[in-house]
């Protein structure tokens, strides 16, 4: 009888301890699973800010450059055109003549609230725009022209300042010629870029985002309260702390502890020593996840329940950074399409004339040989007139194909505008290599059908201008070389070619 109760007792003790043992190991494997699931959702939560933190700085970025892109372009093809009529000995007549006419193309095509193209050339005050300046105006002496000269760089992009009337964040665009003393220049208007800001900080809670130049004043900001302050001076601020770390320290994504909240800082460069700027209070952003933490502990005691819970979310968290990541390379691939938007005519995909001509201007400047020629459609008005606006575009169309076909991928092909298109063909140097490039265009051109023409064909009127290198020329002198033949070209029937004299 004793022994059967020490074996029942010891029976008892054994399941108690297996119990225990059993209990042990489950809520031992229940906390290092919490812990670990804990863990991983923080870190998740914390790429996912990480990542929405660089999306939004980069979205701004984005709009940083697609707000100044043609600015800078128009300077720079001002610029070569300018340089090149000094160097050519033209007068300061010429030369506002030429900046005149860019100024009146600019506001009619490409920005109509620009104040045009200006500047100091040769010690004397040139404005596109006819704007006669008081007399105690001295260009010398004015922002645009001081920090140009300190800069010393081809483009730069001029302390911005804040118009009292209209609260728009205005800047200059300028361009530091040859001579290392003349300056030409353009205004640019910022609320482009103030808008995607607002627009980008609205997208993500408790996020905010700003532009600031390289001396710590705010271009842009989604507290437009904050236009116009250097957070270099605002002491005691959560700006004054982003700016110093960013400006002093060289920190492009950090974290932020201050009076006003934690912080997630992520910082992308931009043109000119500007920083495009996106924070996110973490606080805000990691409110979900506390309340998860509270409900997974109280949880428990419902293993099978929670471990359920848990990857779901995890799984929906792994499935937003999935779609983060993929948001980043549509707004990379949509930043590139909108630079190749930015650079091309629209309706036929060749050069626009800005950038067409930035192109040659580039060419010449490193003495890279060619012909340049100037296409002009003949009649084109009596199509549009005879056969309507829809047939005139078709033909713009098959004009542009039949440049596309006739010419080479390193070759620049633009649309000048209407019915005029320029190429310079790269390497070409003699005469009888233009010849028999042009008339593989006007085979391309005979070989158009369109059924709403009949018989009737599609020529062209051409003029060409051979470039060897050893002269020094730029795009507005070739072109007027080339216009000049063409109109020659224009009095014969047909597809015809006139060479420049040399």
């Amino acid at each position: 009888m004793h022994d059967q109760d020490q074996k029942l007792n010891k029976t008892v003790k054994n399941i108690g301890i297996r119990t225990l043992a059993s209990a042990f190991v489950i809520i031992t494997i229940f906390l290092v699973a919490a812990v670990f699931i804990g863990y991983r959702f923080y870190a998740t939560e914390k790429e996912v800010l990480q990542q929405q933190c660089e999306l939004n700085a980069k979205e701004s970025a984005g709009a940083y450059d697609r707000c100044l892109l043609t600015s800078a372009n128009i300077v720079t093809v001002a610029g070569y055109a300018v340089d090149s009529m000094m160097k050519s000995g033209r007068d300061n007549q010429a030369i506002l003549d030429y900046l005149t006419n860019e100024t009146n193309y600019i506001v009619a095509t490409l920005d109509p609230s620009t104040t045009g193209i200006y500047g100091l050339i040769k010690d004397e005050y040139l404005d596109g725009s006819g704007w006669i300046p008081d007399a105690d105006y001295v260009p010398a002496e004015r922002p645009w022209y001081i920090d140009t000269l300190k800069s010393k760089r081809e483009i730069t992009f001029v302390e911005p300042y804040l118009d009292a009337q209209t609260q728009t964040v205005m800047m200059t665009v300028t361009d530091l010629l040859s001579d290392e003393k003349s300056v030409i220049a353009m205004d640019v208007s910022l609320e482009p870029i103030q808008q995607i800001i607002e627009e980008v900080s609205s997208s993500t809670e408790g996020s905010q985002a700003f532009v600031m130049d390289e001396s710590g004043i705010v271009v842009a900001h989604s507290d437009k309260s904050q236009l116009g302050v250097n957070y270099l001076t605002a002491a005691d601020s959560l700006g004054h702390s982003i700016a110093d770390s960013i400006l002093k320290k060289g920190q492009m994504k950090f974290d932020l502890t201050t009076e006003e909240g934690d912080f997630s800082v992520y910082v992308d460069t931009l043109e000119g020593g500007w920083y495009s700027i996106s924070l996110i209070n973490t606080d805000v952003w990691y409110q979900p996840l506390q309340r998860t933490v509270i409900l997974i502990g109280v949880a428990m005691a419902l293993l099978i329940a929670f471990l359920t819970i848990v990857f779901l979310r995890l799984n929906a968290k792994n499935q937003a950074l999935q779609r983060l990541h993929t948001r980043i390379d549509q707004e990379k691939r949509r930043g590139n399409e909108l630079q190749a938007l930015s650079e091309t005519d629209r309706m036929t995909g060749l050069y626009d004339r800005v950038n067409g001509e930035r192109k040659v201007n580039e060419l010449l400047a490193d003495d890279v040989e060619g012909v340049f020629m100037e296409f002009d459609i003949d009649n084109f008005k009596s199509i549009n007139d005879n056969y309507g606006h829809q047939v005139g575009d078709r033909v713009i169309l098959e004009f542009a194909g039949a440049l596309h076909s006739t010419f080479r991928s390193n070759d620049i092909t633009m649309r000048l505008g209407g019915d005029e298109f320029g190429v310079f063909a790269v390497g070409i140097t003699k005469r009888e290599m233009a010849e028999a490039i042009i008339h593989r265009m006007f085979h391309h051109l005979e070989n158009i059908d369109i059924e709403e023409l009949g018989d009737r064909k599609v020529t062209a009127s051409v003029g060409a201008v051979l470039f060897t290198g050893k002269e020094q020329a730029s795009f507005t002198e070739l072109y007027a070389d080339v216009d000049s033949a063409m109109y020659t070209s224009k009095k014969i029937s047909g597809n015809s070619l006139t060479f420049c004299k040399d």
